[in-house]
């Protein structure tokens, strides 16, 4: 029997904390392909639930062949029926190390720098304010050097962007960041659970057809359409032929569909 499966099914998902070691899950260990390398690597998989949130599986692959490695969180459950934005206000260095689930196909911006990470861009993580500050620096600065010898101009504006990143992470001033995900799975923690916080506004929306369609969700065709077919109905006069019930002779029928009030 695999790991996953010698678990309790009331046991698969326990909440994330780091305070209770003996109950703490410990993530299945698989042996699978390393897509760069073609050697065997392992995956680790564990479930478990975010508090005040949903469940989610956290997944690592790592090679000890070629050094290859990679993680990403993906949710446990459906697509939620609304998409949610969170919008929290940064005030303090203390938020910057708010639990954040960020799936693929949500966008986080800091408006106040136009800068936005876009949905697709990313695989999904578990991290925190800081962390996806750091991910973002560490994209900028990966191709860096190659492109200070090919476009000098390119890599300054850059440069200057990723300091004030880094800036960022000192929260010398308030800042906004925004979490927006069309599917309702992300999540930004909120500390003072389950009271309010009063820097944190949650929202939840309809979903346009365009984040449907990304989404892979069928959309229902509007109704609009079928009440405009009947009322063009009621408009029209229509004209078909059939033979007189008297003589059996050919004859039109004029029909017309009216509404008795």
């Amino acid at each position: 029997m695999s790991a996953l499966g010698a678990l309790e099914p009331a046991g698969l998902f326990r909440p994330l904390s780091a305070e209770d070691e003996e109950q703490q899950q410990q993530p299945a260990e698989i042996e699978s392909l390393c897509m760069a390398c073609l050697r065997q690597g392992v995956t680790r998989l564990l479930l478990t639930r975010i508090p005040f949130f949903r469940e989610i599986i956290v997944s690592s692959f790592t090679c000890n062949s070629c050094g290859w490695s990679n993680s990403e969180i993906q949710s446990a459950g459906r697509i939620q029926e609304q998409g949610v934005c969170y919008t929290l206000a940064v005030r303090k260095k203390q938020d910057m190390n708010r639990e954040v689930v960020k799936t693929d196909c949500a966008t986080a911006s800091v408006p106040e720098l136009d800068f936005e990470i876009p949905a697709f861009s990313q695989k999904g993580a578990l991290t925190t304010i800081e962390g996806l500050i750091d991910r973002a620096i560490t994209g900028l600065e990966q191709d860096q050097p190659a492109r200070r010898e090919t476009d000098a101009d390119v890599a300054g504006k850059i440069d200057e962007f990723i300091a004030k990143l880094k800036r960022l992470k000192e929260v010398d001033s308030t800042f906004t960041f925004v979490l927006d995900d069309p599917s309702g799975n992300s999540f930004v923690e909120n500390p003072h659970a389950p009271q309010r916080d009063e820097a944190l506004v949650v929202s939840h929306y309809r979903r346009t057809a365009q984040q449907a369609a990304m989404l892979g969700i069928q959309v229902e065709e509007p109704t609009d359409s079928v009440a405009e077919s009947a009322d063009e109905l009621r408009n029209e006069v229509l004209h078909f032929s059939t033979n007189c019930p008297e003589c059996n002779s050919p004859a039109d029928t004029n029909m017309k569909l009216v509404r008795i009030l």
